[in-house]
């Protein structure tokens, strides 16, 4: 019984070590491309016993060397030392192949497996496949690209052609639609490092309201001459009905009155302006998600004046200051508002020798200037500002009226006398401190003395000025300790 043992395990060692020994090949992994040919190695030791050989691709039969009626598949062929060749790889071809040897007894079956991976370019299928996704804000957005190719390739994404900043590659996104920016063009990259990269867009269009706007919603004309006001509609989806209204009336076109339309700008034009015409508009945009319009005013009345901040012209002394302002106006400009206070450095009223660095209070000055004869559209007008205190920052605005009313508001200017008390300016002082034009935007309205103070009141406390404000309240305490320091003297 022992023996019998031992012969088996004898036999099963010798079976063993034949079957390593057996194969001159050894197995491969051949990586190459499409049309290429690729022969894969079956080499024995012993070539002069007949030995059967059969070829498996994966787990499928596709050669036996003793089956005349088993026919090798199209570009396939065996070679009479049991090797196997394959031209015109195609990507189909990317499989395992393996080689098997049937020995007689009892001697068992030896096998040996080679692969190829047959590289080539990717390709891109988008989910979805027609490359177009429609979603009302608010809703999923899902998309894709399948790509395919050998080696797997690596998927990137771009957004109206800018790169999207993922945490890692993905075949797909998705995100909730809660903007109509996040529309557009989404791009997947496919890339596998054989030939050129391969480019899949998807568009997505969200549903929303309508968004309209205005570049110029407070329009300046006068009788006789040609007004437009021009909407902008930003975006819809989908599209919108537009309209104009008059006081909440549709406006009536005629020959005179026109709308025209290009692109995205709504034009309503007045051919030659009537008194009639002068007044509010509105311009609406409306779908069934919702309705946006921006209304416009058509008026006479000036425009916004212009201060002019050159150093030529802006001549400061210690108790004065020239301000010079511009207005474009088609009508002679009756009269201007000139409103004036001391912003920082003024002398305290507690302390009259000493500076004060705290907020004005809100009172202005109102010095109320002639205007010209003439007929515009630009006027331009001069005044010198006397009385004033040395060393002190002012702060100015302009408002301009014509026979058509009052213009809004211009912009703040920040200006310094020079330096007082009979002696030469020192850095410290206000001497080199340039005019500043502070912007503020008003809403377009005509401006009666009440809304002129009402705005003055939202100006002193507007966040807008708080940079700046920092830096002056640091140059007054300068001037401050300087002044305190000459009248040591």
């Amino acid at each position: 019984m022992v023996k019998c043992i031992i012969y088996i395990l004898i036999i099963i060692l010798v079976k063993n070590i034949n079957c390593d020994e057996e194969f001159t090949s050894i197995p491969v992994t051949v990586k190459t491309y499409e049309n290429d040919t690729v022969l894969l190695p079956c080499y024995l030791h012993d070539t002069e016993y007949k030995y059967r050989v059969r070829w498996y691709k994966d787990e499928t039969l596709i050669g036996d060397s003793q089956d005349a009626h088993l026919l090798l598949p199209p570009r396939v062929r065996m070679h009479a030392n049991f090797s196997l060749q394959i031209d015109n790889l195609i990507s189909q071809d990317t499989a395992d192949y393996t080689c098997e040897v049937i020995r007689p007894e009892p001697w068992g079956p030896i096998r040996q497996t080679h692969a190829i991976e047959v590289q080539y370019s990717p390709t891109i299928r988008t989910v979805p496949e027609d490359g177009f996704l429609e979603v009302r804000k608010g809703e999923y957005v899902d998309i894709g690209c399948e790509a395919t190719g050998t080696p797997h390739p690596i998927v990137s994404w771009r957004k109206n052609g800018e790169a999207m900043a993922l945490l890692d590659h993905r075949p797909r996104i998705k995100f909730r639609a809660e903007h109509r920016l996040l529309a557009g063009v989404y791009e997947c990259v496919a890339i596998n490092g054989v030939g050129d990269p391969v480019v899949a867009a998807i568009r997505v269009v969200i549903h929303d309201a309508p968004v309209v706007s205005a570049e110029r919603s407070f329009v300046h004309t006068a009788i006789g001459l040609r007004a437009a006001l021009a909407a902008k509609l930003e975006f819809s989806v989908p599209p919108a009905r537009t309209s104009w209204y008059r006081d909440g009336r549709p406006v009536k076109t005629d020959d005179r009155v026109v709308i025209m339309v290009q692109d995205n700008t709504h034009q309503l034009i007045f051919r030659t302006v009537r008194k009639s015409d002068l007044g509010n508009y509105t311009f609406r945009a409306e779908n069934k998600l919702g309705m946006a319009d921006v209304s416009f005013k058509l008026t006479g009345v000036p425009n916004v004046a212009s201060f002019k901040v050159e150093q030529t012209l802006n001549k400061a002394t210690a108790t004065s200051f020239t301000l010079i302002w511009e207005v474009d106006s088609y009508s002679t400009i009756i009269e201007y508002n000139l409103w004036l206070r001391p912003y920082y450095g003024r002398l305290s009223t507690v302390d009259p020798s000493s500076f004060t660095t705290e907020p004005p209070a809100n009172i202005w000055s109102k010095i109320v200037i002639p205007g010209d004869s003439s007929d515009g559209p630009i006027h331009s007008a001069i005044y010198t500002v006397r009385g004033l205190t040395p060393s002190t920052v002012y702060e100015a605005i302009v408002t301009s009226r014509n026979r058509f009313g009052w213009s809004k508001p211009s912009a703040i200017l920040h200006f310094a006398t020079e330096a007082g008390y009979g002696r030469k300016p020192v850095i410290s002082d206000y001497t080199d401190f340039t005019p500043v034009l502070e912007d503020v935007e008003t809403e377009p309205h005509n401006i009666s003395q009440a809304q002129v103070f009402e705005h003055f009141s939202e100006l002193s406390n507007g966040k807008a000025r708080e940079k700046l404000d920092s830096v002056i309240k640091i140059m007054a305490i300068v001037i401050f300790i300087s002044n305190i320091s000459r009248l040591s003297f």
